[in-house]
């Protein structure tokens, strides 16, 4: 029974290392709804073509806003930052980033409250449909994932080509570059390791027994290393030795194949310090906030001034991501049941401000994405903050964006 057991546990292993799994996993939606609204705004998003085939061309370009209430508890992003994309696989070679125009090859740092433009060159690879997210990756928070957009990649895997030209005019595919040498050398050291395990548990074929007798040794006041014979002594010696030979003629090995190399760098990217704050005509506090679980509507009462010369309206409230439309300020259509846009999802009471005038707003967001998204997990935080971008729309083409935050309350009933 037992034997039949550890056959059963195998075949699952080795079935699930064979068979090909998609992912179709949505990154941004696993992040705490408190980490998204208060960490990184993604807007202006754009991910495209949207189809191509195997060797072409795809760009995820947009900006983003980095919180200035970003939460205390999270690793900010003013030590290191760096720019990449998700898309579940190595289903692209990325071949250029930057933000700010500033190269992204490297990590950079950033400030909080200000705002900034990436954009990231990826070179189709593998077939399929592939779901692709902009991601900050922040030192010891992990990645602010951004929302995602699907990518149809035609054609077939044995077109794609990856090949580069060194510094000494050599031309080398980094598909199957050194694949053989790579092997050689994960068999070699699986070798050794196994051969070192393989004798230690020789005669007990479990650790355990082992750790045991060391233990009794010990409460016995006996020396533990009196368990260790003259033959392991010599055995470990010699284990010693080769792997000491092994690395040595490694090393003798490569400087001999590649004599000039790049090691990998690791310098941080500085961005020009003097980047100003993002400044706006508008100035808007809010002033309560609650969201009525059982009709998944939330709502805020906005103290708006317009200092600007045209007459403004809220058409858009972006949080956590999701982007909640004003219909009668601009029209902006789903392209799939994935994405984060509530179209109609956005009302506004006495919402039109004009020039030096002061209001109190009624906002209302009301969408099932609030539930889908996991938005209302934020009612079990202990401080319930609500934050994201307004976008105000005036009359003349213009477009203000200001930060809002406000402690939420919810509503049962």
């Amino acid at each position: 029974m037992k034997f039949f057991g550890i056959n059963r546990l195998i075949g699952l292993i080795l079935v699930l290392a064979i068979l090909p799994l998609d992912s179709y996993a949505h990154g941004e939606r696993a992040q705490q709804a408190n980490t998204r609204m208060r960490t990184i705004n993604w807007y202006d998003l754009e991910i495209g073509p949207k189809n191509v085939q195997v060797g072409e061309i795809v760009t995820v370009k947009g900006r983003f806003r980095a919180s200035s209430q970003w939460p205390e508890e999270i690793p900010s992003i003013d030590d290191r930052v760096f720019l990449n994309v998700g898309t579940g696989g190595p289903n692209f070679v990325r071949l250029a980033s930057n933000i700010d125009g500033v190269s992204g090859v490297q990590s950079t740092s950033l400030e909080l409250g200000k705002d900034y433009s990436f954009e990231t060159t990826l070179k189709a690879r593998k077939p399929g449909r592939f779901h692709v997210h902009p991601i900050l990756n922040v030192k010891d928070a992990g990645g602010m994932v951004g929302p995602g957009y699907w990518v149809e990649i035609g054609g077939s895997f044995e077109e794609f080509e990856n090949s580069v030209e060194t510094m000494l005019g050599r031309t080398v595919n980094l598909e199957t570059f050194n694949l053989g040498s790579i092997a050689v050398w994960h068999i070699v050291w699986v070798v050794v390791g196994g051969a070192w395990l393989f004798y230690w548990i020789r005669q007990q074929p479990l650790l355990v027994p082992r750790m045991r007798k060391v233990d009794a040794a010990i409460s016995r006041g006996d020396d533990p290393d009196s368990l260790i014979t003259p033959t392991d002594l010599k055995v470990a010696i010699a284990f010693l030795t080769v792997t000491l030979l092994l690395i040595v003629g490694g090393f003798a090995w490569g400087e001999r194949e590649a004599p000039i190399t790049i090691p990998l760098r690791t310098a941080k990217t500085n961005m020009p310090a003097d980047k100003p704050f993002p400044t706006s005509h508008v100035e808007a506090k809010v002033e309560s906030a609650t969201y009525r679980i059982p009709g998944r509507s939330f709502r805020m009462q906005l103290a708006v001034v317009n200092n600007g010369p045209a007459t403004l309206q809220i058409g858009e409230f972006l949080v956590a991501n999701v982007r909640f439309i004003n219909p009668l300020v601009k029209t902006v259509t789903a392209i799939d049941e994935h994405d984060l846009v509530a179209s109609e999802g956005l009302r506004i009471e006495n919402g039109a401000i004009g020039p030096g005038q002061s209001k109190l707003i009624e906002v209302f967001a009301e969408d099932a994405l609030w539930e889908i998204q996991r938005l209302t997990g934020m009612i079990n935080d202990p401080d319930s903050i609500i934050a994201g971008l307004l976008f105000f729309y005036g009359d003349d083409g213009s477009r203000e964006i200001v930060e809002i935050v406000g402690s939420m309350l919810p509503v049962f009933e």
